[in-house]
This record gives C-alpha cells, structure tokens and sequence, in this order.
C-alpha cells in the first residue's frame, strides 16, 4: 500500500523548509488567478498589468509555481 500523504506539497518538497516555500508561493498563485481571472485574460493584458514577459505570462496562466520566487509572486500581486 502507498504512503498516504495529507499535503501533496509535503510529498513533493525536499524538505520542510521547501513545504513552506512551496505553500506560500502556490496560496500567492492562487490569490492572483482569483483577481485577474488569468485564464479568461489575454496574454497581452496579463503582460501590461503585471509587468511581464509574455513567456512569464504564460507561466502564471499556466499556475507554474517553479517559474517564481515568493518575492515576485508578491510583487505581481502588488501590482493588481
């Protein structure tokens, strides 16, 4: 039988201190497609309001965590 694991970001993070990195940057991802509906915007306004690059653009549409650090999900919230 498989481990079972309560939190999927604690079975895919090398480590604790990873978990928690893993965790704020996936709560910051999410409060951002909530407030700019990213996968109902183009691309074009998603680069205008955020101050990115269109490939950036479409890693956060994509919700592609790896892609950002904490600080700059922050500043993209900010930004909003």
């Amino acid at each position: 039988m498989p481990p079972e694991h309560n939190n999927i970001l604690k079975a895919v993070s090398d480590s604790p201190e990873q978990e928690i990195i893993d965790k704020q940057c996936s709560d910051l991802m999410t409060i951002i497609h909530e407030k700019l509906d990213l996968k109902a915007a183009p691309i074009k306004n998603v680069v205008q309001t955020l101050g990115v690059t269109p490939s950036q653009a479409r890693k956060l549409v994509k919700g592609d965590i790896t892609n950002f650090t904490i600080f700059e999900l922050q500043t993209f919230l900010k930004r909003i």
